[in-house]
């Protein structure tokens, strides 16, 4: 069976790609650290630090706000759906955002059933982690599509020699 020293091509190959997975390790640590930069707007909130930087309840946000720019509103439901976290994190996440005024509450046909609607405050929280979105996509821009391409085929393969 051929080894990777009998194989120069497999060799040289293999080191380029473990090159370019580095270079996409070093995107996945920035992409990682935008959120650190968040800023004084976004502290003047009062935002609690598990809120703005554990990934499921920026995930939380973001399916809320895909919600609401679909249909004007979101309800509990669409969080439950889509995360691993408890109901109960995702009441305490929702009531924390109605507490500090970015959406509302409205009771329509089934009085179970809240709808939670986005507030003129809401905009403060969005436009405080712009910032946070732009450091992310200028970050997935240094990589070429090509690159991630091979990257993707790399993984596939796995061709990594541990």
């Amino acid at each position: 069976m051929p080894t990777l020293v009998s194989l120069p091509y497999l060799k040289i190959y293999t080191l380029f790609m473990l090159s370019t997975y580095d270079e996409y390790l070093i995107q996945i640590k920035k992409l990682t650290e935008a959120r650190i930069i968040l800023g004084a707007e976004i502290k003047k909130l009062g935002i609690p630090e598990i809120y703005l930087y554990d990934q499921r309840y920026t995930i939380l946000f973001v399916i809320a706000e895909i919600a609401f720019r679909e249909k004007g509103y979101f309800i509990a439901a669409d969080l439950n759906e889509q995360t691993s976290l408890s109901n109960k994190s995702i009441e305490r996440f929702v009531k924390f955002l109605v507490g500090k005024g970015f959406f509302y509450t409205k009771k329509i046909g089934d009085k179970r059933i809240k709808r939670y609607y986005p507030s003129k405050q809401l905009e403060s929280h969005i436009k405080g982690t712009w910032q946070v979105r732009i450091n992310q996509i200028e970050t997935y821009l240094e990589l070429s599509p090509s690159k991630y391409k091979k990257i993707v085929k790399f993984l596939k393969e796995d061709n990594y020699i541990w």
